[in-house]
């Protein structure tokens, strides 16, 4: 697995893009993409060290978004990694004792590649993105990492 970004939970993107970009060197950002697989609009941001933020709002219901902002709990929301072997990346995790948080599915920001979500015995959020080139999934609007 290859480290690809850490996803932050807000109401909206426009005010938490500007409040991130108010805390941390954000130097570039992509296009929005609403996607309507999953109901969330999404925009990544890099930083001056090449980290990659995903900001994820709710865009209709039922979203995975709008529970935790009420809630106040896990804003912080997730460790992204890339995988050229989803099936074995999934099943791996699994075996480490990770539940899976639904079906993977097809994500928008990732031009279709599926993505799964898993609870880590140590409570916290992996999400596993389908890397269907081997190499870097480009992000809709965006160059390389």
């Amino acid at each position: 697995m290859i480290f690809d970004h850490i996803g932050l939970f807000v109401r909206d993107i426009e005010a938490g893009r500007r409040q991130l970009g108010a805390l941390l060197p954000i130097e570039h950002w992509t296009e929005v993409v609403d996607d309507p697989l999953m109901n969330v609009r999404v925009q990544f941001g890099r930083d001056r060290s090449g980290i990659r933020y995903e900001l994820v709002a709710p865009l209709g219901e039922p979203n995975p978004v709008a529970r935790a902002l009420d809630e106040g709990k896990n804003i912080l929301n997730h460790v992204a990694y890339r995988c050229a072997d989803f099936e074995s990346a999934c099943a791996s995790l699994r075996r480490e004792g990770a539940v899976p948080l639904g079906r993977p599915q097809a994500a928008a920001a990732f031009d279709g590649a599926r993505v799964a979500f898993y609870l880590t015995p140590l409570r916290f959020i992996v999400e596993l993105v389908e890397d269907r080139t081997r190499g870097s999934v480009p992000i809709q609007g965006a160059a390389a990492p």
